[in-house]
């Protein structure tokens, strides 16, 4: 009885074989065809695709790679020449995407022996469909649809694992379009795989467009040129990105609420670029935006340290010395305004420093009642006192309001100042300025 069903089985086999073997030759049959395909041959490749797919966990790894090339194949002659799937930017996706898969596992599947498709997939039909699919995630990028010009970036970078650049633009497209998660998955891939973005980017001018352009390689930009078509050639210094990558790591870490992940990831950056005062700025901003002010003006003052000559440093000491101590906020401001008279955001910030004092004079003048020779002299007193400081702080918010004149936030202490000072002619300005 062994025996019998021993025969059973292996007839069972051979039958299976003789089924794969038709199914693959049907399906070559369809995707090699000279003319388009069909709606009839489609219909026709799908039901092959459907019976043969079951059958491949007993096919020989050869048959294995000729199904996945031959699926990827009508998938994505399917998608190229039904417009109805080309006007569906998901299903489009989906399908180059499945599309992509099955092609990288012939690749896999191929490593370990004969290559009948591998060399076809690496140098025609993915540079193709690269080209393809990047220059829609650029129309992506224009049309401002940034989580979905990530994935095609991302889907461009699965068939080329080596163009990290594909995963770095996918990375910055998603943090454009808030999609965190995604980008925090692509920064990290991109952090473990030691990706920095140096290099070096030859470019050439397009003589009919007057635009500049890039290209994958010298000899290419050095044919461009020859034509006729391109001129100016240049080739540019790429800078490391390595820093910016942690960064990015480390804020999305911010954004989700991760902060000690966030203090980790930004350290490792620091440790590598221990001067870098872009970094420092970074760390700071973790720790500002997790309310730790005293770590936030900690690595501030170190970054002023290393950078003496920043107004912008100096700034935000300002700001944040402004909440508990006026004086240090006021040196922080002056230092600004030293190294950059036309600081516009010091100015602005020392202009409200001056004001802040406002709200406790006008209240202690809502508070005498009484109309005694001593109570007006302390009202007197106190006028005096608070138009001193409408007085002294228009002198750096009208210099400001003359460098960023559409600041509206200036127009609206500018008015403030002219009305309550009586300068009618000048409230009016500002008041016509006021948006809203």
């Amino acid at each position: 009885m062994k025996i019998k069903y021993a025969v059973a089985a292996s007839l069972l086999l051979s039958l299976s074989a003789f089924a794969q073997k038709e199914e693959l030759k049907g399906l070559k049959k369809i995707v090699e065809k000279d003319a388009p395909p069909t709606k009839e041959d489609m219909t026709k490749f799908k039901e092959l695709v459907a019976a043969a797919e079951p059958k491949m966990g007993s096919a020989t790894a050869e048959q294995q790679a000729d199904f996945y090339y031959y699926k990827a194949s009508g998938g994505m002659m399917e998608m190229m020449t039904n417009p109805m799937l080309m006007a569906n930017p998901q299903v489009a996706f989906k399908m180059i995407e499945t599309a992509v898969d099955d092609m990288n596992k012939v690749i896999e599947i191929e490593k370990s022996g004969k290559k009948n498709h591998t060399k076809e997939i690496q140098e025609v039909i993915f540079p193709e469909v690269k080209t393809m699919v990047g220059n829609i995630a650029a129309q992506l990028v224009d049309g401002k649809k940034y989580k979905e010009a990530a994935s095609l970036y991302a889907l461009v970078y699965k068939m080329d694992p080596k163009d990290h650049s594909q995963l770095y633009n996918a990375a910055a497209m998603a943090v454009n379009g808030q999609d965190y998660d995604k980008a925090l998955e692509y920064y990290l891939q991109l952090d473990k795989s030691g990706f920095t973005g140096e290099g070096t980017s030859y470019v050439a001018k397009n003589k009919k467009s007057g635009q500049v352009e890039s290209f994958p390689n010298k000899d290419t930009r050095d044919i461009a040129i020859k034509t006729g078509e391109y001129s100016e050639p240049k080739d540019e210094k790429l800078p490391s990105l390595k820093g910016e990558i942690t960064k990015n790591i480390a804020l999305i870490y911010v954004q989700k609420g991760e902060n000690d992940k966030a203090k980790a990831a930004m350290a490792a950056a620091r440790k590598n670029n221990p001067d870098d005062v872009n970094l420092i700025v970074a760390e700071a901003n973790i720790y500002y935006q997790a309310k730790d002010m005293e770590g936030y003006k900690r690595l501030i003052n170190e970054a002023a340290a290393k950078s003496p000559n920043n107004p912008e440093l100096f700034y935000n000491l300002g700001v944040v010395a402004s909440e508990t101590d006026k004086a240090e906020a006021k040196n922080h401001y002056n230092k600004a305004l030293q190294i950059d008279p036309n600081y516009e955001p010091a100015l602005v910030g020392m202009a409200s420093l001056i004001l802040s004092d406002e709200q406790k004079i006008v209240d202690e003048m809502n508070g005498i009642t009484g109309t005694s020779k001593k109570d007006n002299d302390r009202y007197d007193a106190l006028k005096k006192k608070k138009d001193g400081l409408y007085t002294e702080s228009l002198t750096y918010l009208e210099k400001a309001h003359k460098l960023k004149p559409d600041n509206q936030y200036t127009i609206s202490l500018l008015a403030g100042i002219y009305q309550a000072l009586e300068r009618d002619a000048d409230y009016k300005a500002m008041k016509a300025k006021m948006k809203g």
